[in-house]
């Protein structure tokens, strides 16, 4: 079986959950992986571009420890974290733009690209 795998450069969807949101539970943004490093026992650092915080502060760096990966997702918990965040992240689609930003189907023809212009 493959395993989801983060890859250097790219964009993927991103589901932070935590209790710091509220009722929501959960925020969301396309993210941009900059950096990769294995830490060992299923632990790494992710530096990423996290497009939807302010400008100024979207460059993050998390160390993170594997939780659950498969074909489809890593589902991953913040060490540096307090109260405690998890992410989930996995491979972003125009539906899910569209869904969680509103950005209209046909205006996107390659997701990357878009975001690479509009993030």
């Amino acid at each position: 079986m493959d395993r989801f795998e983060l890859q250097k450069s790219r964009w993927y969807a991103a589901e932070i959950i935590g209790e710091e949101f509220g009722a929501e539970i959960r925020s969301y943004s396309p993210i941009r992986v900059d950096e990769i490093t294995p830490k060992g026992s299923r632990k790494f650092e992710v530096q990423f571009y996290h497009a939807n915080y302010p400008e100024g502060v979207r460059n993050k760096i998390y160390e993170l420890q594997t939780l659950e990966r498969n074909k489809n997702f890593v589902l991953a918990r913040s060490s540096s974290h307090q109260p405690t965040r998890w992410l989930l992240i996995y491979a972003i689609t125009t539906e899910w733009l569209n869904k969680h930003f509103g950005v209209a189907m046909d205006e996107v023809l390659n997701v990357e690209t878009w975001l690479e212009r509009n993030a």
